[in-house]
């Protein structure tokens, strides 16, 4: 009697990552192995297409996106949510081809992670606790200070902590992202897609910065 261990399992989550259409299509060439008798299909929001082309004519961008692929023996599917990102991968006999597919696909999405997003999406409900202890510790220091903060002031210090919620949601409220298009490849245009989120926290937290600064310098006056 033979003892063989029995074979592990394909992890299906992928991390939160910036698609193009030249990555779905290196991913469609993954999966159908570049063969011609795998059946695609696409859902993209609402649409559903049968080829790039067609999502090329869509435009726009997208957090709901699924490919499914068919041949005879395999079934695979990747599905990206507004709250998960998932691949699955089904084949008959030596799940070597399978593995393999996995950890290409996944170094596509390693290559496009939204490494901001994933840290924060990670540490989202600790962000969004911490916010609240900061407002209730600034409400306190606001009633003990000497000099009592002016309403404009706390409105000031109110609105920081409601932007600060918002970029945490705006991180939170979408996992992958799929733009319908091809990227730019050169020049500063390239470089303010790939670097949107960290431009967009900068200058959240530096308006942050400025609102919290004034309030503490009026309160010690």
């Amino acid at each position: 009697m033979a003892i063989k261990p029995l074979p592990q399992r394909i992890p299906t989550k992928l991390p939160p990552a910036k698609l193009y259409l030249d990555d779905i299509n290196e991913i469609l060439q993954i999966l159908t192995d570049s063969s011609a008798g795998c059946q695609a299909s696409f859902v993209a929001g609402k649409s559903k297409c049968d080829t790039l082309d067609d999502l090329k004519e869509l435009r726009g961008r997208t957090t709901h996106f699924v490919m499914n692929i068919s041949s005879p023996g395999k079934h695979q599917v990747l599905e990206l949510t507004t709250s998960t990102t998932q691949i699955h991968v089904y084949e008959m006999g030596d799940q070597l081809a399978a593995w393999s597919k996995y950890v290409r696909v996944a170094a596509i999405f390693e290559r496009r992670r939204l490494r901001l997003k994933s840290a924060i999406r990670s540490a989202g409900s600790w962000i969004l606790a911490g916010l609240w202890f900061l407002t209730i510790a600034a409400w306190t220091f606001g009633l003990h200070v000497a000099k009592p903060i002016l309403i404009h002031e706390l409105l000031h210090l109110v609105t920081g902590v409601f932007l600060a919620a918002a970029v945490v949601y705006y991180f939170v409220s979408s996992h992958s992202i799929v733009y319908l298009r091809y990227p730019q490849r050169v020049g500063a245009g390239r470089w303010l897609e790939d670097h949107k989120p960290e431009i967009i926290v900068g200058v959240i937290c530096a308006l942050m910065g400025v609102i919290a600064t004034r309030i503490v310098e009026r309160a010690w006056k």
